[in-house]
């Protein structure tokens, strides 16, 4: 896809693939994604549930399940791929850089802990600042070693994942051979008897690798792990001597002020000497930590900032004391406290009330505006985005199938899964029936061939269900994944209500009834 050279990229996704492994086989929930975020604008992702929007966003955040593997690709972010950092990196990252709003606030708050306390933990958690100081020291070294590790048992663990998916195929594989009537018992034992050598030998596969790997990484390791060593007893040192440069200042000034206290007799001073004393002893821990008090300041403003009224007072109250937006603010609100530059949104609407969910949109808005933010808008239901995002990522069945800027999106869409979409928004000005998408997704354990939505699209062709469309490029900005783009296909329109909404929409926008993207 064409890039904008006079954007900056924060975020870089590039042919990301990822699995899991289930009960019943290796299921692909995203299959070679790619996308870019700029700086301050909102990319929308939009798609059914299960179609790997929300997958594709744990993956940046590095919080995908256990039981989740990236298979290929990369994520680039500040010059690392985000698929290949340990969980120690991870811990600069989460949070401080990248945050994450959730899409049901109730479920992502802490019932029996005070709201104020949930937002402050981060904070304090990371307020250490001799620690952090620290951590700055060693950085380097530590990643070098840490992602040099995690790089390792990821392959290992890649090794690890393909054998087990391998022997939940092959049980199922088995059992259909036993329940084959059409099959001789020595035919039968003779399919087993194959099976089993084809585990026996991919299980020796992955021990050669394991011990290859080891091999291979254990000088790597034990020069990367000396270095961190060194680097970390330096860092020790610089640590302790600024900790005690600091400790010095603060005794000789607080001696200073104690001793004239103790000779003055004058009220007033005595008051001014007692003010001096709790200032300096305030400044010399604000340098080493992020206090209570000053957590609790800026957790209050983060507070007023997402509006929330009498912030102040209502910092000590409980979740179920707020109503389900205000919950949501709350969540927001602890998103932004360590001030990230992206905040990824994970339908963060979906459990509100129209008029509620209008407010957060405008609430997001307007904080990305303030703080200059990039934003990953994650949602079912392309109404909602209409308004908000620049631009927009329709995904189907683990892949990205339409993507353009919002006007591309809503006024010339290409992909028949996209129509189905628009198709069934509600809307008060066309009088035609709202169209239900017909069938269900596929399962993706066993991902189809051809065209994943031909299935359940009317406009499918018979290439649709023997080949995957290639993108065809629309615009320098608008892309589409369908053969209905293709030269040789028999001219298509789009459904009624599709276009009928496309032409009340651009004649109440000035533009004649007619999109000139």
């Amino acid at each position: 896809m064409k890039k904008h050279r006079d954007k900056e990229v924060v975020i870089k996704v590039e042919d990301l693939s990822i699995s899991f492994s289930t009960d019943h086989g290796r299921l692909h929930a995203v299959r070679g994604v790619s996308f870019e975020l700029y700086r301050g604008e909102v990319l929308a992702i939009v798609g059914e549930s299960g179609s790997g929007k929300s997958v594709s966003a744990k993956t940046i955040m590095g919080i995908l399940a256990p039981n989740g593997r990236v298979e290929g690709g990369r994520i680039m972010y500040g010059g690392e791929d985000l698929t290949k950092v340990s969980e120690e990196e991870f811990h600069r990252i989460r949070g401080k850089k990248i945050g994450m709003i959730f899409q049901d606030p109730l479920s992502s708050l802490n019932p029996i802990m005070r709201i104020g306390k949930q937002i402050t933990e981060a904070i304090i958690i990371n307020g250490n600042k001799l620690k952090l100081m620290y951590e700055d020291l060693i950085y380097e070294d530590n990643v070098a070693y840490r992602n040099a590790l995690t790089k390792a048992r990821g392959e290992i663990d890649t090794s690890a994942f393909q054998l087990r998916n391998l022997k939940i195929e092959n049980k199922y594989k088995a059992r259909a051979i036993r329940e084959d009537k059409s099959l001789t018992g020595a035919d039968k034992r003779a399919k087993l008897d194959e099976l089993i050598e084809q585990i026996k030998a991919a299980d020796m596969e992955h021990r050669a690798l394991t011990k290859r790997i080891k091999a291979e990484y254990k000088p790597i390791l034990a020069e990367l792990k000396a270095k961190l060593k060194v680097a970390q007893k330096k860092a020790k040192a610089e640590v302790k001597a600024y900790h005690n440069e600091l400790k010095a200042e603060y005794k000789k000034e607080r001696d200073a002020l104690r001793a004239e206290y103790k000779a003055t007799k004058n009220v007033e001073r005595r008051k001014e000497l007692r003010a001096s004393l709790k200032k300096a002893r305030l400044d010399y821990v604000d340098k080493t930590r992020v206090t209570r008090q000053v957590a609790h300041d800026m957790a209050v403003k983060v507070m007023e900032e997402v509006g929330i009224p009498n912030a102040a007072r209502r910092f000590r109250q409980y979740p179920f004391e707020f109503s389900g937006g205000m919950r949501q603010r709350i969540v927001i609100a602890i998103a932004l406290i360590q001030n990230p530059d992206i905040l990824i949104c994970d339908e963060p609407t979906t459990a509100l009330d129209v008029t509620i969910q209008a407010q957060i949109l405008e609430l997001l808005l307007r904080l990305k505006h303030e703080r200059q933010l990039s934003i990953i808008f994650i949602t079912h239901d392309l109404g909602v985005v209409a308004n908000m995002a620049d631009r927009v990522a329709v995904m189907y069945a683990g892949r990205i199938v339409e993507y353009g800027k919002v006007e591309e999106i809503f006024y010339n869409p290409k992909h028949p899964y996209t129509w189905a979409l628009l198709s069934s928004i509600p809307d008060v000005d066309t009088k035609e029936r709202l169209e239900a998408i017909p069938g269900t997704p596929p399962n993706m354990v066993y991902p189809p061939k051809g065209d994943a939505f031909a299935p359940r699209s009317k406009y499918a062709m018979a290439v649709d269900f023997i080949e995957e469309p290639p993108y065809f490029q629309v615009s320098e900005t608008h892309f589409a994944r369908t053969w209905l783009l293709d030269p040789r296909a028999p001219k298509v329109e789009m459904p009624k209500i599709v276009s009928e909404r496309i032409r009340i929409s651009l004649e109440r926008a000035g533009k004649g009834g007619e999109f000139n993207g």
